[in-house]
This record gives structure tokens, C-alpha cells and sequence, in this order.
């Protein structure tokens, strides 16, 4: 009988030569991934890039700044500023960005300077924003380890807490209760108070839930709190709505809407019921949009540590009595009226912060609700109370003001 030798692979060369290729698949797959893998150097690299690129923006454009003050070379009152943010001083300093113009009459930044995105803007037909100084930025900001007490201070373009040795920089929030009027610091950074930036974690009712069809994310919100509170560091001040957020020229409510934010007079506001908004996720999305093709400025919703501002800075004025008061707008109406039609509901150049519509900012409470500030048509609060609600909910009580912030 003939003996045939086996030249084939045996069973236990092919399950060495497995267990090698899983070996090598697995160091591939370490080379690639993890935090130290490939693909994280690259996007880490590529994140390093990006914000190396805007840390260049916002140095060039202090540069800029710095210049144009020096040379004397700062804004015109109604006329647009070209080539670069400029300075304008009446009664204080503010930036006036690439674009925009001095509302004539309404240059005094101690009282409230206005800008339009049209020149010699007398009629009020552009969009406009008010200048909100801010010479301290501890007032506004603290570190998250911080009691309230921290010494922030820039170094280059990061903003830092000396005193606690951390860049974890976040709101400071002047209110501790719901439906508390503005008045002492929620000195502490909790989970379930009141803070920002805050990713609200409820898989129920928060940003985590299905109702979060924008894709907002933690990183999202942190970052774009840093970018804003940097630039009001850098720049001393930022810009807020001089009128709540609306969507058309319409002065009626059962008018149509354009989509496209503004900030206009003699219109009617657009709230969280309104289909095109899709509750505060939706007036979030539309608020930051604005100013997506703008080179000077960035659009957000209003973050509750700005809001909480425009009230420490009225409190330094002629209109300091109106922040605690119900009786500048009225509250017995079944619906919005025109922005700015209310004589007497105006802070330091700024309409509608008592009555209209309340208005929804950036500020979290635990996890499921966003913070709405001010009273609205059919209600009697003042501008300084705050109160919760879930962020999916559709409510034609509840409108919002976008601010601007130098890039």
C-alpha cells in the first residue's frame, strides 16, 4: 500500500496563524483607537488647530482694536464701520463690530449705545442691539470650584481662575430659588442648581431625551460659553437684543414668518408654539444662525449670567427702579403685542424685559428644565424673575433675545 505525505496546513498551524492575525487585528485596532491611537492624535491635532486658528482671530482683532484707538480712527455715529471692529467712547468704551452702525441719538455707553445693521438707522428698521459693559468679569463668571469668590484674570486669550488655579470657567447665576427675583449668588456649581454652560442629562425631558432634534451636545454648549465669555473679557461688554427675538416683518400674530432671526421694532415676537421654532431647542437654533455668515460677531441665545448683568447694570442707573417693579407693560392681554410699543418697559435703551413675551436664556435647573426669564402679555411678574420649564414643551407664552459677542 502506497503512503500519501499530507502537504496541507494542519489544524494546528491554522490556529496559530489565527491567534497571530487576531494579535496583530488587536495592536492595529490599539494603533487606531483609544486615547492615544491614531485617530484620536488626529482629531486631537485637528482640534488644537482650530482653536490655535480662532485664538490668531481674536489677537488680530485686538491688534485692530488697539490701533484704531490709538490712531484715533474709532466709529462714526451712523455710518458703518468698514475694515475691522472700531472703538467708540461716549461716557465709556464699546467695540463696534465690522458692519454695524451707531443708532444716531443713541450713543451714550453709560445709558445704553445702540448699533444697527443699517446706517444712519433713525426710523428703527434694522436689526439693533444694545452695548451691556462689563468692567469686571468676576462679576459674570466664576470657576467651577469656586463659592462665588474667584480672581479671573486673561492670560493671552485664556481666561483663568488664579485664585483656584483653573480654567473650568462658568456662569455666575444671581438667584437661588424658583420664581426668586434677581438678588443674591448661587455661589455654588451643583449638577441640580442653577448653572450654565449645563447639558441637561434627563433621557425623559432634558437634551439627552429624543426632544433634542438639533444635536446639541455638552461639548457644544461649553464651547461656545467659552468663546463668549472670553470675548466679553477681551472686548469689556457684549450686545443683547434691543428687542425679543421675532422672525417677520409681521405686526400681527396670525402673519406668516420668514425663518431668519432679528432683533426689529414694531413686530410681533416669536415664541416657542410657533411651528418653525419648534419649542427652545428651535429658538436656540434660529438665535445662533444669525450671525453665521457674519465675520465680526457670533449669535447665541441669551446665557442667564448675561441676562442676570443687564440687571446689575441697570441697578447703576436712572432705570434701576424698574427691575423689581410689574408696572411698565400690561399683563391682561390674550396676546403678544409689537416689540418696542411700550413706552414706559425699557432699561437702559433695552424693550420688553418686564412684559411680551418671558424670555427663555441658556441657564439649566437640575436636569430637565431650561430658565425663562421676565413676565409676559397675560402675567404679572418683573423683569427679574426667573422660572423653569421643560425645554420640549410648545408655549406661545415664551419667546427669547439673542446677544451678540465680538470674535
Amino acid at each position: 500500500m502506497k503512503l500519501f505525505k499530507n502537504g496541507g496546513i494542519t489544524l494546528i498551524a491554522l490556529v496559530i496563524t489565527v491567534i497571530v492575525l487576531l494579535i496583530l487585528a488587536g495592536v492595529s485596532i490599539a494603533m487606531l483607537t483609544g486615547e492615544n491611537g491614531i485617530l484620536s492624535q488626529a482629531q486631537r491635532a485637528k482640534n488644537e488647530t482650530e482653536e490655535a486658528q480662532a485664538n490668531e482671530k481674536i489677537i488680530i482683532g485686538q491688534y485692530e482694536t488697539y490701533i484704531n484707538k490709538a490712531t484715533g480712527n474709532n466709529a462714526i455715529v451712523g455710518e458703518i464701520v468698514t475694515g475691522g471692529n472700531r472703538p467708540y467712547t461716549k461716557n465709556g468704551t464699546a467695540i463696534i463690530p465690522e458692519g454695524f452702525a451707531i443708532v444716531p441719538g443713541c450713543d451714550d455707553v453709560s445709558k445704553g449705545l445702540v448699533i444697527s445693521d443699517i446706517a444712519n438707522d433713525t426710523e428703527n428698521s434694522g436689526n439693533q442691539f444694545v452695548w451691556v459693559p462689563i468692567d469686571n468679569i468676576n462679576t459674570m463668571a466664576q470657576c467651577s470650584m469656586a463659592g462665588g469668590n474667584c480672581d479671573l484674570e486673561l492670560e493671552g486669550t485664556q481666561l483663568k481662575c488664579i485664585t483656584h488655579n483653573s480654567i473650568e470657567i462658568v456662569g455666575k447665576i444671581y438667584g437661588n430659588a424658583d420664581g426668586e427675583s434677581f438678588g443674591s449668588i448661587n455661589a455654588e456649581y451643583e449638577e441640580d442648581g442653577y448653572r450654565e454652560p449645563a447639558y441637561l442629562r434627563s433621557e425623559v425631558d432634558g437634551d439627552a431625551s429624543s426632544n433634542n432634534k438639533i444635536g446639541l451636545t455638552e461639548e457644544i454648549l461649553k464651547s461656545e460659553y467659552k468663546n463668549m465669555i472670553i470675548s466679553v473679557a477681551l472686548n469689556g461688554g457684549f450686545y443683547v437684543g434691543r428687542y425679543e427675538t421675532s422672525l417677520s416683518d409681521a405686526t400681527s400674530s396670525t402673519e406668516g414668518t420668514n425663518g431668519k432671526a432679528q432683533s426689529k421694532a414694531k413686530v410681533i415676537p416669536v415664541s416657542a408654539a410657533n411651528s418653525s421654532t419648534s419649542t427652545w431647542y428651535g429658538l436656540y437654533k434660529i438665535q445662533k444662525e444669525y450671525a453665521e455668515e457674519n465675520s465680526s460677531v457670533d449669535s447665541s441665545m441669551i446665557w442667564g449670567s448675561q441676562y442676570d448683568e443687564i440687571m446689575n447694570w441697570a441697578k447703576e442707573g436712572e432705570d434701576s427702579e424698574k427691575i423689581y417693579v410689574t408696572t411698565n407693560a400690561p399683563h391682561n392681554l390674550s396676546e403678544p403685542y409689537q416689540t418696542g410699543s411700550q413706552s414706559n418697559d425699557i432699561i437702559n435703551n433695552i424693550y420688553d424685559l418686564e412684559g411680551n413675551l418671558c424670555e427663555w436664556t441658556l441657564e439649566a435647573f437640575e436636569n430637565q428644565a431650561r430658565m425663562a426669564r421676565g413676565s409676559y402679555y397675560g402675567a404679572l411678574h418683573s423683569p427679574s424673575v426667573r422660572y423653569g420649564g421643560k425645554p420640549w414643551r410648545e408655549d406661545e407664552t415664551r419667546g427669547s433675545r439673542m446677544i451678540l459677542y465680538i470674535k
